[in-house]
């Protein structure tokens, strides 16, 4: 829990770092700029009356037109030096300052095919242009590219702090960017060696994608691109929001096994649809719908996580909750170079790639604490099926028989030592297995019936029937099965106790069936054989720690004697 306070505290300060660092600085901006069909240069001077132009009028393709921005430049601003203009537009253009021309992007011409301009570009400003008062930055423009649609705006500032904020600005989202693209490769080489751990490779690609979404976004800050790839990188900004709006509920769907995952998730499919087709190209728009629907059914999954006790789901909530709190107030806080909801965005996307750190660090933790679980179940089980049979009693009385068998008949003698020997050979062998051959098993019965036929002179016989040899098993649990069958059993009129073994293999499951055919023994007749001692303890351990959860062991009482049913299921 101390790690989630420090993670949380740490979203927090990296918040009021980028509002501290990226708050809107003290340059002047200039936009909703008049704008003119046609050409003049006499457009460009100060003095020339602009109030018959219109901020609708929208550019035709290959033909020119002006846009005029005014500004007011106090005392106080003629002071400094090396101020400039930063000039976003989507469109070639040559820049005027009061009617000086400062510089072009692009070829603005009409008979030729004009070389593009770039988004972004700057210009000095001589100081002795920046007098006190009004002033006027024209632009002949003209705009190649009807696909792309038109802004423009222009920030007035100090030079140096124009060329160099956006680089300084954007240097927090790409060291960001690279710490993400360090978590997807290491989740993505977890999914590799873990094949079935899909919550990693879903990480891993979450990551990715957050990692092309900053990209995408910031890269208007350090790469002068040709002003019609603007279109190219919404379209891969708008994408980049799509995926992550499926995937991240998907994420927490299948980490939390959320009951009701396909309808939630059917029906973020069709609305994130229904968004794409009905306001296509309206990127902002849509970026705001995916991210509403984004955080909505990522808190019901979570919400309802929370409500199932669900281990982590409480800081998802809690972090969902805080991202939502961060689009809301953030829209109180202006930036330079980008807007708000791109700021308050980034900071809801950490958020979450901290809580499903922590929720994949428990579920790590907890797959830990079961293997090294499984393995100490493994070794108790080991000592417990050594322990079954070498057990005090049961040595003795097996040496007080060879004793008398040594006695009356040394040749039985031998046979009885050979048959007591192989029994222990088996047992030493299949020890360390979780899994051994039905065969195996089968021959470890077969002594041991050949063991307890010397000890107590009852003529025990064994019968199979459709066993297949290629099946496994875990070890000794028919052998258990024998034992209670020997133990509890009395032997017909002509000295006989019979064991039938039979297997069936259906499509979803195995099914293995004892029956002891012989009269129980009158103490043991009333019990029920699923309350019984340690021998079915121990098969059921043994089935437990092979196939979790997906085994039966039923018991039914016999006109003739007694059945045991195991059935496995496939998993």
């Amino acid at each position: 829990m101390t790690g989630i306070i420090k993670s949380l505290l740490f979203c927090c300060l990296l918040a009021l770092l980028l509002i501290s660092c990226g708050k809107k600085a003290d340059g002047i901006e200039l936009k909703d700029g008049m704008r003119s069909q046609g050409d003049s240069i006499q457009w460009a001077q100060k003095k020339y009356e602009d109030k018959h132009w219109s901020k609708e009028i929208e550019p035709k393709e290959n033909e020119l037109f002006w846009v005029r921005m005014k500004t007011q430049v106090n005392k106080e601003l003629t002071q400094k030096r090396n101020q400039g203009v930063m000039i976003v537009a989507l469109a070639n253009f040559e820049a005027y300052w009061d009617g000086v021309y400062l510089g072009k992007n692009g070829l603005v011409q009409t008979n030729n095919k004009p070389n593009t301009g770039t988004y972004l570009s700057y210009y000095p400003i001589p100081n002795d242009l920046l007098t006190e008062g009004e002033h006027v930055l024209a632009l002949r423009m003209i705009k190649t590219k009807m696909n792309v649609p038109f802004y423009t705006y222009a920030i007035l500032d100090d030079y140096f702090q124009l060329v160099t904020g956006p680089l300084q600005f954007s240097k927090y989202f790409f060291l960001t960017g690279g710490v993400f693209l360090i978590i997807a490769i290491y989740f993505f080489f977890i999914f590799i060696n873990q094949p079935k751990d899909i919550s990693s490779l879903l990480f891993s690609i979450i990551c990715l994608i957050f990692l092309c979404l900053l990209l995408a976004e910031y890269s208007k800050l350090f790469y002068p691109y040709p002003y019609p790839f603007q279109i190219t990188r919404m379209e891969i900004i708008g994408y980049c929001h799509l995926f992550l709006t499926c995937l991240i509920p998907l994420f927490y769907a299948i980490h939390f096994s959320f009951e009701w995952k396909k309808f939630l998730l059917g029906t973020l499919l069709i609305l994130v649809l229904f968004i794409e087709f009905n306001y296509h190209r309206n990127y902002d728009y849509i970026a705001i719908l995916h991210n509403t629907l984004l955080f909505i059914f990522s808190f019901i999954i979570a919400a309802h996580s929370t409500y199932k006790h669900k281990k982590g789901a409480v800081i998802v909530t809690i972090g969902l909750l805080a991202c939502i709190g961060i689009l809301y107030f953030m829209t109180y806080f202006e930036f330079d170079y980008v807007t708000s909801f791109d700021i308050s965005i980034y900071i809801s996307f950490v958020i979450i790639v901290i809580t499903m750190l922590y929720i994949m660090a428990v579920k790590r933790k907890d797959d830990r604490l079961a293997y090294e679980s499984s393995l100490l179940q493994s070794e108790r089980l080991k000592n417990e099926l050594l322990k079954k049979n070498i057990k005090p009693h049961f040595i003795m009385n097996t040496l007080t028989s060879l004793m008398d068998w040594v006695e009356e008949s040394p040749k039985e003698g031998v046979k009885f030592i050979s048959a007591l020997a192989e029994e222990f050979d088996v047992l030493n062998e299949i020890a360390d297995y979780k899994l051994i051959p039905i065969s195996q098993e089968i021959k470890l019965c077969q002594n041991h019936l050949k063991i307890m036929r010397y000890r107590k002179e009852i003529n025990y016989l064994w019968q199979e029937e459709g066993v297949d040899p290629n099946e496994f098993i875990p070890p000794a649990i028919i052998h258990t099965l024998v034992e209670n069958g020997v133990t509890h059993s009395l032997p017909d009129a002509h000295g006989n106790i019979s064991f039938h073994f039979s297997f069936s293999k259906e499509k979803d499951s195995k099914q293995y069936i004892l029956r002891t055919l012989a009269k129980q023994r009158p103490e043991y007749a009333k019990k029920d054989i699923q309350q019984d001692g340690t021998g079915l303890k121990y098969i059921k351990s043994r089935l437990q720690e092979s196939y979790p959860n997906h085994w039966k062991l039923l018991s039914n009482p016999l006109e003739n004697g007694w059945e045991t049913i195991l059935i496995i299921e496939e998993s």
